[in-house]
Formats: C-alpha cells, structure tokens, sequence
C-alpha cells in the first residue's frame, strides 16, 4: 500500500513514542524504591496487629518491560510473644504478610508485643527480617494477681439481739440451721490467687474489721500488730491458764472429739495446719489462712490477753493492722473460721474505717475481719 507523505509522518511519530524510554513501577504502587516495614509496636499488653503499608517507590530505569520488582518483604510474623510474668500467655505477632507486586508496598511486619510484655519493633525494617520477638516480662502492676484478696471478708453475723452490754453474746445461726453444715458458725471459704505461677508476690495486707480473739501456740507473733501470728496451732492453753487437767467439755474445752461430735459438729474437715493437736476449741472464733505456696498457715486474731480463770477475755476487739506475705502466682488460699458453740460475743457499737466490702454496714453487729491489698511488689528472685 502506498502512503500519503501526511500519513507516513504520523506512522513515524507513532513509532518514536512506542519506544521511548517508560517508567517501570517497581514494588508497586509508584514503583521503584522498596516499601517501608511496619510500625513499631503497640504498647504492653496489646496483641500483633499489621504494621503500616510500606510507601510507594520513585520511578526507576528505563528500557523495556523489565522484571516488575518485588515489594517490601514485612516478616513472617506469628512469632509468639513469650509468657509475661501475670501467667497469661502472650498473644502471638501480628501475621507480616509478604510485600506484593502490585499495591503501594503493602508488606507490613506483625507487631510482636507479649501479652503484658514490654513493646517490641513490628516487621523488620526494609523486610529482611521476621516479625517482633517475644514479650518480655511484663511490666503491669503486681497488685492485679492479688485483686481477690482486696475487700474480701470474713462475716459472722448476729442471728438473734444481743443484749447492749460489753461482753454480750448472741446466736451464730438459726436454730433451724443447727447441725446442718451451713455457714456462719464454722466456716471454710477457698480463694485462687492470680499472676504467674513460676514468680512470688510479697502482698502487704490490711486486715481491719471487729472481731473475738483466740490463743495460739508453737508459730511466732508478729511484733508490730502483736495479733498476726505464723504458723502454730490454736490452743486452750497459756502461761497464765495451762488448763491441763480439763476433760472434754470442762472450762474452755468446748470441742474435743470424739466425745463432744453430736453437739458441736464442724462440717468439713480441719486440716491438721489449723486444728488444735489435742482436738480441744475454747469457744472463741479461729480465723486461719493457709496459702498453697509458699506453703504456710496464718492467724489472724491472736491475743495474749487472760480473764484470770481459764480463757482470754469475752469481748471483741478493734483490729486494724498491715503485714507483708509472700504468695506464689496461682497458690490457692483457703480461709477457715471455727467456733462450735452457737454463740459468739456481739459487737453493739465499735466500727472501723473505711471498709470496702458492701456487705459491712457499722456497726457491724457479730463478728468480721477485712482483707485489702495496699500493695503487692514481685519478690526478688534466688
């Protein structure tokens, strides 16, 4: 076919601009420079997420349809954060997703942040390496593993009116609730400690509320409430009243099995860290705590007081003391109060300040003891 001279000069011009040199994208989006990797991480306790998309490249060579690079590799990822020292695995890094041809350099790193961990970098930089690392030991408040202790009670309320003197008693329970097992009169409350099982808390404890005293023997006295008291047992006996020629059932033995069982039944089983060793209650109420781990009993309400006959005075006292107690992370805590005589001295006007438990309402007519926590720190390590 034979051309017009206007029609070869478009067929030229046409021609040139076909092989002039093109811009090629590389990566994606505007082409050429890698995509940026992810974000740095979330703060503690956030689980991976993607990191942001890497930014497009700037134009790059010239010539040809040569290799379409490839984006901005933002790591595997999934790497899982490792266990925090609150006993809650870590969640995983976020998912890095290669970068992609294509896009505007979409390969973002996960965010490897543990699950109370400290935060960590997301996808490597540039994509030459894998998501975040593991969480380190996690940094939040050691106060959380102890939040089932903080505002829990021990309650014994009155069920019949007590007379308004000082010393007064009244009934623990119902008479239709005598020898059946039920609570208040003899009590045994369980409690699972939070954190990490592998560390140790010191928990600093205050232990507030209106209660009867009890003696305790073999453990040791706390110096400055002089009423906590470490391991022993509870006792009917002192310096003051050795109470050794006492039958069952004489003075202040109210309980001693199996000869007294049919009148005054406790409906669990006493664990040998909290009974007395000849079996003999005086009467009064035993508050025990025994913790799992580091495993040890405490008491609560000692007194090294004596009503000149053969027991510690009939009264309630005021308590309000702090103390310091190593608790493991998942120990379990369990709680006993024991009394056995269906009777216990009443409170008919002494409060105490600034209780939490709903429940209190003063003055609390019974007997009760407080927990709180007002602080809890990890224990060194060995």
């Amino acid at each position: 076919m034979k051309l017009s001279p206007r029609a070869r000069l478009c067929l030229a011009t046409l021609l040139a601009a076909s092989c002039a040199p093109a811009a090629i994208p590389v990566g994606g989006g505007a082409g050429g420079a890698t995509g940026q990797g992810g974000m740095t991480g979330s703060p503690a306790g956030s689980g991976g997420h993607a990191g942001a998309p890497g930014t497009g490249g700037v134009a790059v060579g010239s010539g040809g349809s040569g290799n379409t690079g490839v984006g901005s590799d933002g790591g595997a990822g999934m790497e899982s954060g490792g266990a925090s020292s609150w006993g809650t695995t870590a969640s995983p890094g976020g998912s890095g997703g290669l970068g992609v041809a294509g896009g505007a350099g979409s390969g973002a790193g996960g965010n490897g942040g543990g699950g109370n961990g400290a935060p960590r970098d997301g996808g490597a930089d540039q994509g030459a390496s894998a998501g975040g690392g593991g969480g380190d030991p996690g940094s939040a408040d050691p106060r959380l593993a102890a939040t089932v202790l903080d505002g829990f009670a021990l309650l014994k309320p009155c069920f019949s009116t007590p007379g308004s003197c000082a010393g007064c008693t009244c009934d623990e329970n119902a008479a239709n609730l005598l020898n059946s097992g039920k609570e208040p009169e003899n009590q045994h409350v369980s409690k699972q400690f939070g954190g990490d099982a592998a560390v140790t808390y010191n928990v600093k404890l205050r232990v507030v509320g209106v209660a009867e005293r009890y003696w305790y023997s073999g453990g040791t006295l706390d110096a400055t409430s002089k009423v906590f008291y470490t391991g022993g047992l509870p006792t009917i006996h002192s310096t003051q009243a050795p109470n050794n020629n006492l039958g069952a059932g004489q003075g202040a033995c109210k309980i001693h099995p199996p000869q007294t069982d049919g009148n005054y039944p406790i409906p669990f089983a006493v664990p040998a860290e909290v009974a007395p060793a000849d079996g003999c209650y005086n009467g009064f109420n035993i508050f025990a705590m025994t913790v799992s781990s580091p495993k040890k009993t405490y008491f609560l309400n000692q007194t090294t007081d004596f009503d000149n006959v053969d027991r510690q005075p009939h009264a309630v006292y005021k308590t309000d003391y702090t103390v310091t107690i190593p608790i493991a992370g998942q120990a379990k805590i369990d709680f006993y109060v024991i009394d056995g005589d269906h009777h216990q001295v009443a409170n008919v006007n002494m409060t105490v300040p600034n209780v939490k438990n709903t429940q209190i309402k003063q003055p609390y007519v019974g007997n009760f003891l407080e927990l709180e926590v007002v602080d809890a720190t990890l224990a060194a390590t060995q």
